[in-house]
């Protein structure tokens, strides 16, 4: 009898080592998190000259996109592909964190909203939930913070999305007036009920009344005490019933597993993430949505191609060990979520355990 305890207290002592370890080195990260804050904290952003006169030349209902210089060729591909739709660029502010993301920007794309942040700490190629990649996304929500203060309302997008018509004029936000934010969903129509109204938080609508800014406030405070990625911050305040969150439908925003379905009811925009190996232009381009040459020069019949080929529901199915895993992991949730009691408490707060009790 005791040699099969001293095994099983022997096999126990590794799980609980590592996760032990995670949470030491968690705690860590968000000492580095709230370090590297001082370089884009909101109430500095807020009064930067430069970004207050930007807004204040924008529409209401204007879109922002974030980018340092590695995410300069994916803004190309989204304003090529965005090129020949009337008002979008207009409509667009670029925050970008260094000097080479705006004269790359502004060497193809002269007269774009471009602002810079500079921000020295996220500099590097991000890491998924490294600390540059977690610093980004609390640069984020620092930033959005501000911009909700300057007083107009906005959405967040990001450039991995391939547009197949003008967005901004396939949604009218004034049918959300009541509510606190307005978010993308995992998956699309055909994904499992239990895992939609989550947000996705890629691309959502931020408004700027007491109640969104008390929202942004908590999230904010949250993602410097806790060690986890702000949609699942979100997702709690939501499910919980905290704000009145609202979802943007299936029909205009759907995330890339509409592709490994039957590509029925084509999205007006597909959000192309769930790609955590790298090299996510190549894959781009085995999809057909990669619409520039090797000097990174616009061609429209490569956007044309793309945009058709995703309204007549002939995506090639790319499959890649990214897009294996994440479906791996996206079922297993689904499993788990569906457990009674568990399951309830685990769809809501699930987010919290995610990078503390990962064996890997």
């Amino acid at each position: 009898m005791r040699p099969l305890l001293t095994i099983f207290l022997l096999f126990s002592a590794i799980p609980i080592s590592l996760i032990i370890n995670n949470i030491y080195q968690n705690y860590n990260n968000l000492k580095i998190l709230r370090k590297n804050e001082a370089e884009f904290h909101w109430s500095h952003i807020v009064e930067y000259e430069e970004l207050r006169t930007a807004v204040g030349k924008l529409p209401d209902g204007y879109g922002v996109m974030l980018l340092n210089r590695h995410a300069v060729k994916m803004t190309l591909n989204w304003l090529c592909n965005t090129k020949s739709f009337v008002g979008v660029h207009q409509k667009m502010l670029f925050l970008v964190m260094d000097k080479f993301s705006e004269e790359s920007l502004r060497k193809v794309y002269a007269r774009l909203n471009i602002v810079i942040w500079l921000a020295p700490v996220l500099q590097k190629t991000f890491r998924p939930y490294d600390t540059t990649y977690m610093s980004f996304f609390l640069m984020r929500t620092n930033m959005i913070h501000a911009l909700q203060k300057l007083g107009k309302p906005f959405w967040m997008l990001q450039a991995d999305t391939i547009w197949r018509d003008n967005f901004f004029n396939s949604l009218d936000t004034n049918q959300f007036q009541g509510i606190d934010i307005l978010l993308d969903q995992q998956g699309y129509d055909g994904t499992a009920n239990i895992r939609k109204r989550t947000m996705n938080g890629a691309n959502f609508y931020v408004p700027v009344k007491s109640s969104s800014q008390s929202l942004v406030e908590s999230w904010l405070s949250w993602q410097k005490s806790v060690y986890i990625t702000d949609p699942d911050l979100v997702k709690m305040f939501c499910l919980r019933g905290d704000y009145l969150c609202e979802y943007i439908p299936y029909s205009l925003v759907a995330g890339w597993e509409w592709i490994y379905g039957d590509q029925t009811n084509p999205p007006v925009m597909i959000q192309m993430d769930g790609e955590t190996g790298g090299n996510k232009e190549k894959v781009l381009e085995k999809y057909n949505f990669w619409f520039l040459d090797k000097n990174d020069r616009c061609k429209p019949d490569k956007v044309s191609r793309g945009v058709i080929q995703m309204g007549e529901g002939s995506v090639p199915r790319v499959m890649t060990q990214s897009k294996n895993r994440e479906q791996f992991w996206l079922k297993l949730g689904e499993i788990l979520n569906q457990i009674p009691v568990f399951g309830h408490y685990s769809s809501i707060y699930g987010g919290f355990t995610s990078l503390y009790l990962q064996f890997f």
